[in-house]
């Protein structure tokens, strides 16, 4: 029996293997497995291959040890020799570790070739397997040599036995380093390196080339498998294949594509010109949006670039107590400021000090502002007569009863948002603000139905004593309470998104009181109102309305809205309006859409039918490019030429999903002055949709890919 068949039968005593050959695999770690799956498993075995020398050397010292204390033994052969002669329990654990080890080698080799793996590292492994039992056989050999021979034999035996093993120690060194040049070549080769294991991946082949490479990252299913170069080089030849028929499509179509209109911001984020020069006076702008903290004065500016600077500045946030001077003045007749975060109290303040002759005062995001700078405003500003605060939350009831006393006689438009504003502050405003042309109360947290119910004639006790204590405080001289008196100068009331619920009944008589002389009416939010507001509150009190918001009124039915714009042409806004928002009234049809172009198609300017998709079509739409519903679909519509609305300028289309290019094309052959198109969520609208000088398309998809 040679060295090779006792490994063969040694491998039944492998706990590990469990038999012949490598039919049955004992459980290994997931890190054996992931080791072996990317090719570092050759450092754990040279480790074992180190400490079985170690254990054989060790052994052979003992043997050695005991032979020099012997008598001179008739020769035995290898084959001949029992096994506890041979080096004693030591060399048969050393042998049986070398047979685990060359059974283990098998197994990885079986395991490897079955995955695909080059010839180079099996080549490899085999070289150093074929190592180690060449420098296994000496161990045994060196054994039987000192047991035959004397102590001084046995002496230049060892002595010869240790030369041997360092020549062979030598020559395993340069196996090993020829074998790690070749693995370092072949992982070379398939893209891989020293720090791909630390890096983490999982092996893989190439479904093109066969070739393994290292895949990290997830891998859908659905994907094919494919190395870095392979990948390269059909993403390649993909793009010339686009390329290519995207030209063709381009030659053969009918309608050639406009090249896309480049728009590039600027540093603040909101001056957006048409790639080419800019003007001078917008380079000098932008210069001094961005050096502000180093500018003394603005000097002679004309209020156009000072609103614009003003914007920009606000929009970086650098508006502070520090720059807050640049736009103030005595001279200054206009005080508008986009973005009041970083303005402190006492800088407000400071706008009635710098700018008394101030008319004009619009102040947003204005969360500092309380009650004592408001005071300071209505005392200190003699000649304000139009206010605008957004986001005075800090100023409750009182404070704009102050403020009413003082300033309301000589207000002619005032527009809160974003504060409380209750029944109180509504109270004092109806009392002392008589000469009012614009009233903006929107999305204020404490504005109610009975503060809407104070713009009508008080109907109950209950209304009567709300608006009690201010008719006796303005009247507390003559001794007698004046009656209720109406806004006679209003023209202009946007109530919209309120945050509470408004009865339709109450809006209706608003609407009695205040609707002949109203121009612009903005009731955005108020989903109460019904079919019997717009009917008969609206639709008769109404000759000079001109801008119309009725958003998010979803409780008045399309019948009711077909019904409105038809009576007003004949009878009641017979001008026609320039502004109408539909946004989101979701019950809006075709029909809706034919009576606003009939009633309004000579003076509509502004459209919005934002999110209007469950039940409008492309025949509502092709209303305006002078298309008619056929007479037995709606008589009503179908009774006369619709004609198109030759000065609408800008509509809002977006999340109206059967708006396409096909419509726009229609669309803009009626109106000649259309500007401006939003198409937010159309994928319809391409960019093969009609274009010309003047027209922008915003929130079109393909202009963002």
């Amino acid at each position: 029996m040679d060295l090779n068949d006792r490994a063969r039968g040694s491998g039944s005593r492998n706990p590990r293997g469990g038999g012949t050959g490598n039919t049955i695999k004992g459980p290994h770690s997931a890190l054996t497995d992931y080791l072996q799956e990317i090719g570092v498993s050759r450092h754990f075995r040279e480790r074992r291959r180190a400490e079985t020398a170690a254990a054989a050397a060790a052994a052979a010292a003992q043997g050695q040890a005991q032979a020099q204390g012997q008598e001179q033994q008739p020769a035995v052969t290898l084959e001949q020799q029992p096994t506890a002669s041979r080096g004693g329990e030591g060399a048969d654990s050393a042998d049986a570790a070398l047979a685990r080890d060359l059974q283990d080698e098998e197994n990885e080799e079986a395991e490897l070739a079955d995955s695909g793996v080059g010839s180079s590292r099996m080549t490899t492994r085999h070289a150093s397997r074929q190592h180690t039992v060449v420098a296994a056989a000496p161990v045994a050999a060196v054994v039987t040599t000192e047991i035959l021979e004397d102590t001084g034999k046995g002496k230049r035996a060892a002595k010869g036995k240790g030369a041997a093993k360092g020549k062979k120690k030598k020559k395993d060194s340069d196996s090993e380093a020829d074998s790690d040049e070749n693995s370092d070549e072949a992982d070379q080769r398939a893209g891989l390196n020293r720090s791909s294991a630390r890096k983490g991946g999982r092996m893989k082949q190439c479904e093109v080339c066969d070739k393994r490479f290292l895949l990290r990252g997830e891998h859908e299913e659905s994907e094919r498998l494919l190395c870095p170069n392979c990948r390269r080089s059909i993403d390649r030849s993909q793009n010339e294949a686009a390329a290519v028929s995207k030209r063709a499509h381009a030659v053969t179509s009918s309608t050639a594509a406009p090249k896309r209109r480049r728009l590039k911001k600027t540093a603040d984020g909101l001056l957006e010109l048409e790639a080419g020069l800019p003007s001078l006076q917008d380079l000098c702008v932008r210069a001094i949006a961005k050096h502000v903290d180093q500018v003394e004065s603005f000097g002679d500016i004309s209020v156009q670039s000072l609103n614009k600077l003003c914007r920009i500045i606000c929009k970086m946030r650098v508006l502070d107590e520090h720059t807050l001077g640049l736009f103030l003045g005595a001279d200054r007749t206009s005080v508008v400021l986009y973005d009041c975060t970083r303005l402190t109290k006492d800088a407000l303040a400071r706008i009635v000090e710098m700018s008394p002759s101030v008319q004009t005062l619009a102040l947003e995001y204005c969360g500092r502002l309380d009650a004592g700078v408001l005071d300071a405003f209505g005392v200190g500003l003699g000649q304000l007569a139009r206010v605008q605060l957004e986001g005075a939350f800090l100023v409750d009831d009182k404070a704009w009863a102050r403020f009413f006393r003082v300033a309301g006689p000589r207000l002619r438009s005032f527009q809160v948002r974003f504060s409380g504003f209750g029944p109180g502050a509504m109270r004092a405003l109806i009392t002392h603000c008589q000469g009012l042309e614009e009233l903006r109360v929107s999305e204020c947290t404490d504005f109610n139905d009975d503060c809407l119910g104070m713009l009508a004639a008080p109907l109950t006790e209950t209304e009567e004593a709300l608006q009690e204590p201010e008719r006796l405080l303005r009247d507390s001289q003559s001794g007698g309470v004046a009656p209720w008196r109406p806004l006679s100068h209003l023209k202009s009331l946007d109530l919209g998104h309120p945050h509470l619920a408004m009865s339709s009944s109450t809006a209706m008589r608003v609407i009695r009181a205040l609707g002949s002389q109203l121009w612009v009416l903005d009731l955005s939010g108020f989903k109460d109102i019904d079919d019997d507001f717009l009917l008969l509150g609206l639709a008769p009190h109404s000759q000079h309305l001109q801008e119309l918001s009725l958003a998010e009124c979803n409780s008045i039915s399309a019948e009711a809205l077909t019904r409105f714009f038809a009576q007003g042409a004949g009878t009641t806004m017979g001008r026609g309006l320039t502004r109408l928002s539909l946004n989101r009234c979701y019950l809006l049809t075709d029909a809706v859409m034919h009576a606003v172009v009939r009633h309004s198609c000579c003076s509509l300017r502004s459209l919005d039918l934002n999110s209007v998709d469950d039940n409008l079509s492309e025949k509502g739409l092709l209303a305006f490019a002078g298309h008619v519903l056929p007479a037995e679909e709606d008589e009503v519509v179908a009774a006369s030429v619709v004609k198109g609305c030759p000065y609408l300028e800008e509509v809002d289309l977006s999340w109206v999903r059967c708006t396409s290019d096909s419509v726009m094309e229609k669309v803009l052959e009626a109106c000649g002055r259309l500007e401006q198109v939003k198409v937010y969520g159309c994928p319809e609208v391409t960019i093969f949709a009609p274009a010309r000088p003047g027209l922008s398309y915003v929130g079109r998809a393909c202009d963002t890919l």
